[in-house]
């Protein structure tokens, strides 16, 4: 179960590498929309984060 969680995160952040570059050809006044799904994977990494490290058991 390590081994995949590991994998989806190596594939998360080229995720968003990928949203982030993309983010930033936007006009102005799309990025803020934008932004958002970029956040929740943000927040998702960190909860992939705490589970690998054994904070959830």
């Amino acid at each position: 179960m390590d081994g995949l969680l590991w994998f989806l995160m190596g594939v998360g952040v080229l995720v968003v590498v990928g949203s982030i570059v993309l983010v930033r050809t936007l006009p102005r006044e799309i990025r803020p929309i934008a932004i958002v799904p970029l956040v929740v994977v943000l927040v998702g990494f960190g909860v992939g984060f705490l589970a690998l490290a054994g904070v959830f058991g």
